[in-house]
């Protein structure tokens, strides 16, 4: 992506944090940090770039490189604006920035204020990219900004409620591309072709983002590769509240994921919380990649605590789903519900699909439903 602009009189470049393009076409010396002005933005362009860019700015023979990562939740307006910190406020175009105005030589910043001097700034993406998966309802008005752009350009389209994916959308997923992926009922009522089909992109390390979701909760399970019910959601819940009767014992015993939004710092709490089995215990937890969306990887407990603990920015909230204790499900007898679920017209494939989180195997399913099966023939008939 390139952005055009041109030098002015009053450019200082002092700035020490900050690097801006702005499409104003005057500016005082009190703006440090602008290098460039009367610039024009092409909105979509900006708005498809995502993670680590490369950041040249270039005036006549003057060029100066850089390194960035695009601000998931920028928002395109009439300049662009890269930081150093990680501050990521909606004007905010890339963070991380190793370019600011103050890197400029003396030289350079002469050749930026003059105004007969045009300014680039190209910005590269460095990859590689993660697919994205933008899930929306269709009776819903359509996504804006950023992911309003990214849906209107999507690589490939899905329509969750048929029975087929497309072609398209199977190779977008190789490529890292864009997919937007539409449905009408209750997201859990996908059609099994459409779970089986999100399981496998979580499958490829695709991220997921919902527009119309603002607790995170759907994108977050979307992501571990795991269908949306049964779970169970906790909502926002600190250390106190994970270790709180209520909430520690579903962590303990719940036979489904338990989905909740804490501060990274407050994961530790489940060190006593699960006790016993918390060396067993898996957790999915953000990737931690600045892109659109929600990404997860799946972690030991340990590992994860230990991981939360060494990193900066332990105080954000971030969304978990802690899996179920391994095989749990069977301290609840499930097998004689199965063949009166087959009975109704429920498939094995579709039972498998939905008891993946109570730590049930395919293969647990074939065989308690072939042991239900034998214990009902043997059954003495009506006299």
């Amino acid at each position: 992506m390139k952005i055009h602009a041109r030098g002015h009189e009053n450019v200082r470049a002092t700035h020490a944090k900050t690097l801006e393009i702005t499409g104003e076409e005057d500016i005082t010396a009190r703006a440090t940090c602008v290098v460039g002005v009367g610039a024009t933005f092409d909105e979509q362009g900006i708005a498809l770039l995502r993670g680590p860019v490369a950041v040249r700015l270039s005036a006549g023979p003057h060029v100066a490189t850089g390194t960035a990562v695009v601000n998931p939740h920028h928002e395109v307006a009439d300049r662009l604006v890269l930081r150093r910190s990680d501050h990521a406020s909606p004007d905010t175009f890339a963070f991380r920035s190793t370019l600011v105005a103050s890197a400029l030589d003396p030289d350079f910043v002469t050749a930026l204020g003059d105004p007969a001097n045009e300014v680039t700034l190209t910005l590269t993406e460095t990859g590689p990219r993660q697919p994205l998966v933008l899930v929306h309802r269709r009776n819903l008005p359509e996504p804006q900004g950023r992911p309003g752009l990214l849906w209107r350009t999507a690589d490939a389209t899905v329509d969750l409620d048929a029975g087929r994916i497309p072609d398209e959308a199977r190779t977008a997923l190789a490529d890292g591309g864009v997919i937007a992926a539409s449905f009408s009922g209750p997201l859990e009522d996908v059609s099994q072709t459409a779970g089986a089909w999100l399981a496998e992109a979580a499958g490829h390390g695709t991220r997921f983002a919902v527009p119309a979701d603002a607790t995170g909760t759907v994108p977050a399970l979307l992501a571990a590769g795991l269908p949306l019910a049964p779970a169970v959601h906790l909502g926002r819940a600190g250390r106190r509240g994970l270790a709180a009767p209520p909430h520690a014992e579903l962590l303990r015993t719940a036979p489904v994921p338990v989905v909740f939004r804490a501060p990274a710092a407050d994961l530790g709490v489940l060190a006593e919380v699960l006790a016993g089995s918390f060396e067993d215990r898996r957790i999915a937890v953000p990737d931690g990649r600045a892109d659109l969306g929600h990404g997860a990887r799946w972690l030991g407990l340990p590992e994860a605590i230990s991981a939360f603990e060494s990193a900066q920015g332990g105080e954000e909230e971030a969304v978990f789903v802690l899996a179920p204790p391994a095989r749990g499900a069977w301290n609840v007898d499930l097998r004689p519900l199965l063949p009166l679920l087959v009975d109704q017209g429920v498939t094995a494939r579709t039972l498998s699909t939905v008891l993946r989180p109570f730590g049930i195997s395919r293969r647990d399913l074939y065989d308690a439903l072939g042991d239900a099966s034998g214990r009902r023939d043997a059954a003495p008939g009506p006299s």
